[in-house]
């Protein structure tokens, strides 16, 4: 079955292009007519053109090009029953494809003046590793011990036994139900992050190393969480840092480039800066009358 959302993706697109797409060839054959309206081969060969790669595959073969003119046909019949309706000269429809447009545009700019600027070879890269070392380690290792029963009651009661000097790994060795770690404590070995659900990590990462947790609950039942050990992450081999780097050089001079080029444009333009009015400030509450209750 056709994709309804590629039929309304068709839709919005059309829209967001009305204003700035050139019309057809009229020289150009109509594969076909909705309503008097032709949709030409210049116009599918346009529309074509700006599906993304990935995208056309599905449409590959004499078979594939049927389906996508289909898709132009119905787009061209919801397009022209929205302009029956009104809904293309609704105000808040046109704000939004304006916005489009306008991002859409400021995206084009950003890889022509900042994006293909940015370039990092080699030895740049090497450089900027060679002076961030401190930013290329691997993640810190932390290792854990758990407890893991049904309840909160049964957490908290385990909590306070730990309070009283009771050992952990006895607790867990006696009340746990996991039977993975029990025998071992509780012991859950060296953890790296997103290795264990959100809540449990969230816990772990607040706790100092020998500080147990307040109950954990999860979908596997409710942790008494210990920090057993942190250790710093190891630093990184250039190797093993090397696209990182490049990445956060790249981001760099991407960031500069955009000061320049902001810069650039402000010094050039006539620019005229108004003050920001302050926020008006809420009226006072009446006072009550003297004889109010």
């Amino acid at each position: 079955m056709r994709s309804i959302t590629n039929i309304l993706c068709l839709l919005f697109l059309a829209l967001a292009a009305a204003a700035c797409t050139e019309k057809s060839n009229p020289s150009s054959k109509a594969l076909a007519v909705i309503n008097g309206k032709e949709i030409t081969t210049s116009e599918f060969d346009l529309r074509w053109s700006q599906i993304p790669e990935f995208v056309r595959k599905k449409y590959a073969g004499a078979e594939g090009r049927k389906k996508f003119l289909e898709e132009l046909i119905e787009r061209e019949l919801l397009l022209q029953e929205a302009r029956k309706r009104g809904i293309d000269r609704d105000r808040l429809l046109l704000e939004r494809v304006e916005r489009f447009k306008e991002r859409t545009v400021l995206d084009a700019l950003m890889k022509e003046e900042v994006d293909a600027r940015a370039t990092a070879a080699s030895e740049e890269i090497k450089s900027y590793y060679e002076s961030h070392r401190d930013n290329f380690t691997g993640g810190d290792e932390i290792r854990a011990s758990h407890i893991l029963v049904k309840t909160e009651a049964e957490a908290r009661d385990l909590k306070k036994r730990l309070k009283q000097g009771e050992d952990f790994a006895a607790l867990a060795r006696k009340a746990s139900i996991d039977t993975s770690t029990k025998s071992r404590g509780g012991d859950l070995g060296v953890l790296r992050r997103g290795q264990t659900v959100p809540e449990f990590e969230k816990a772990l990462l607040n706790l100092k190393v020998g500080e147990v947790s307040d109950p954990v609950q999860t979908q596997f039942g409710c942790h008494l969480i210990k920090l057993t050990e942190r250790a710093a992450g190891k630093p990184l081999s250039f190797e093993e840092a090397k696209d990182q780097a490049r990445e956060q050089l790249l981001a760099e001079k991407k960031l500069k480039r955009f000061h320049e080029l902001t810069a650039s444009l402000r010094s050039k333009a006539q620019l005229r800066v108004a003050d920001i009015p302050a926020p008006a400030q809420e009226a006072p509450a009446a006072k009550p009358a003297a004889n109010a209750p």
